[in-house]
């Protein structure tokens, strides 16, 4: 199951998170911000994430709660669509027949799972890229790892309701970043050559974890 659901990471849109400040974003460099804002997104207790990249043409939408010990949500990548669930080490995926054929080429695998929630180990090889998706330190992690340089610009802005500075890299890379006493990722628009989308983040400390899936069955070795 060589799913590459992670691939975007280290695209163009790997620009930088929001991270808690104790007092106002405005007045700081670009720099700062931009480890104000990583450090506020690794140390939130959970949020919410719901985006779509397009890198070419490989388009994949998420719209998932995440935390340190797990979450999930809906997964969509070409000819596959998934609700998965992290929860205590352990991934839970649930998906159609005809995405199960597309993820692992096996018929007989696909009719046995289809529309069955499926467990497996998060260390498990298969699924740990599920497994990283609802996890908010090691998903915030790969997208902060690029580390492109920012400019701060001038426009002030708003999203969600909150106060954002807007921050720009040197691919038309946009990043919201709330002006205020915890400087969170708010929006993330990607203009960078070959990519296009977006990931909005929401809910902070209090995104909706989904329930750990009752009855699902262990995922066959073949």
């Amino acid at each position: 199951m060589a799913l590459g659901v992670v691939v975007f990471l280290a695209g163009p849109l790997a620009a930088a998170s929001s991270a808690n400040s104790m007092s106002s974003e405005g007045s700081k460099p670009a720099a700062q911000i931009v480890a104000d804002s990583e450090k506020a997104m690794l140390g939130a207790k959970n949020f919410h994430v719901r985006g779509y990249i397009d890198q070419g043409g490989e388009a994949i939408s998420l719209n998932l709660s995440m935390s340190p010990s797990g979450g999930g949500g809906s997964v969509q990548l070409p000819g596959v669509t998934m609700q998965i669930v992290v929860s205590g080490h352990k991934v839970y995926v649930k998906a159609d027949e005809k995405s199960w054929l597309k993820l692992t080429g096996s018929k007989s695998t696909a009719e046995l799972v289809a529309d069955r929630w499926i467990e497996a180990p998060a260390s498990n090889p298969d699924f740990a890229n599920f497994a990283q998706l609802a996890d908010s330190k090691t998903f915030m992690s790969q997208l902060t790892s690029g580390k492109p340089t920012f400019s701060k610009s001038p426009q002030t802005a708003s999203w969600g309701g909150h106060k954002a500075i807007i921050l720009k890299d040197n691919q038309g890379d946009r990043l919201y970043v709330a002006d205020g006493t915890s400087a969170y990722m708010l929006h993330l628009q990607g203009g960078g050559a070959g990519s296009s989308g977006y990931m909005t983040f929401s809910d902070f400390g209090t995104a909706p974890m989904p329930a750990v899936p009752a009855n699902a069955i262990s995922f066959p070795n073949s």
